[in-house]
């Protein structure tokens, strides 16, 4: 029997999908309160040996996060992880792919967050905190706007999440210009480039997006000489990893006067110091790195786990995984 660590949150949304596996499987499911039960009598397990694993929103943003890990890192024998990130920069999850046999990933979440990056985009396009703060002092005052149609954006790191801003960007009728280590043609993209070519691009650009993972070679990608050659009318926005900024640049850019504003889903410390100086910032929006925590992301990472589930019971090779 082939034991299989989830979150009791998957079993309960996925419980007629997993049953189908129940003669080869047992799944053993951690709880929010922090304990770990089988699926089929619910009894406490104490001391699991886990095979494979499925770790994604519900427990990465859950309070059983560190248990998680920490029970898989002591699985003597962890044959498969699946992952609900498209990328392994986090360090946790270099942790798992070295100690599991085999590591998949998700591309389950660009949908997610290229609507959180086109949200965030026409907020600042359409004046919309200006907007908010008048509405409530009962002021009317029509405000000059912007469009993203015949607008520039430099999409820099143009994996799948890239891809999907992109052909949304695309589609209401922005110009987008992909950074990417592969040069070749790319949907949603007008032309991609070599990472060579940023520093020139980003003077171009109306609207800069990092979605780059962190890696020695991008960590303060967006330093002085970047942000010095943006647009003063600009707007930056990072969805990729926190350390691709320096974050002392920004703020001193932002008070120099380019670019015009910074949104920022992710940031060097996580969780944000409450007395750190982005927060304040008159010039920086910040989400706590939760654009792709939606409900259909979850699903989309349930769908793709569950595939996958069936295709490791029966040998065959899994989709997404990692050399």
């Amino acid at each position: 029997m082939i034991n299989c660590l989830i979150h009791d949150h998957v079993y309960r949304r996925r419980t007629a999908e997993l049953s189908a596996f129940a003669d080869k499987i047992r799944f053993v499911l951690l709880a929010d309160d922090g304990v770990l039960r089988g699926s089929r009598t619910g009894e406490v397990v104490t001391d699991p040996e886990i095979d494979i694993a499925f770790g994604n929103g519900d427990v990465w943003f859950g309070p059983q996060a560190r248990l998680f890990l920490k029970t898989l890192l002591s699985a003597p024998k962890l044959d498969w992880f699946q992952s609900s990130a498209a990328g392994v920069d986090n360090p946790g999850l270099q942790k798992l792919r070295a100690a599991a046999n085999r590591y998949t990933t998700n591309h389950t979440q660009s949908e997610s967050m290229s609507e959180w990056v086109l949200w965030q985009a026409l907020d600042w396009l359409k004046r919309g905190p200006e907007h908010r703060a008048n509405a409530a002092e009962g002021v009317w005052k029509p405000l000059d706007q912007r469009d993203i149609h015949g607008s520039r954006w430099l999409i820099v790191g143009y994996g799948s999440i890239g891809t999907s801003v992109g052909t949304r960007v695309r589609a209401l009728g922005g110009h987008v210009t992909g950074l990417r280590r592969a040069v070749s043609p790319s949907e949603g993209a007008d032309v991609i480039l070599p990472l060579s070519s940023l520093e020139e691009e980003v003077a171009k650009a109306d609207i800069v997006l990092l979605s780059l993972p962190h890696t020695p070679s991008t960590e303060d990608i967006a330093g002085k000489d970047f942000f010095a050659a943006m647009k003063p009318d600009a707007l930056f926005m990072n969805i990729g990893r926190g350390k691709l900024v320096d974050e002392g640049a920004l703020i001193a850019a932002l008070d120099a006067g380019r670019p015009s504003h910074a949104v920022l889903d992710v940031t060097r410390e996580e969780p944000l110091p409450a007395d750190h100086p982005l927060w304040t910032h008159p010039k920086v929006t910040i989400t706590p790195h939760d654009s792709p925590q939606t409900h259909a992301t979850l699903l989309r990472a349930d769908e793709t786990f569950l595939a996958n589930l069936a295709r490791y019971v029966a040998g065959e090779p899994l989709e997404h995984e990692l050399d």
